[in-house]
């Protein structure tokens, strides 16, 4: 597996894992303003076929999510 992070100016991560089956890519966008709203979009091509999920998440339930995610061992 090849995994890649590029981030621009506009304030887009592009986080990409390729493997022997496919190429997987999670996007997350932010964007100021009086909410700080995240859109995390995840892409996987396997196969030929393309799947895409997203959801847009603000500041308050991020910061919730993320420390949902560290009482689950999750992230650090």
């Amino acid at each position: 597996m090849q995994s890649t992070f590029r981030g621009s100016e506009s304030g887009q991560a592009v986080f990409q894992n390729t493997t022997a089956t496919g190429t997987e890519q999670l996007l997350v966008t932010l964007h100021p303003g009086s909410d700080s709203t995240a859109h995390i979009q995840i892409k996987e091509d396997v196969s030929g076929g393309l799947v895409s999920t997203s959801i847009s998440i603000n500041q308050s339930n991020l910061q919730k999510l993320v420390e949902w995610l560290r009482d689950q061992g999750a992230v650090q």
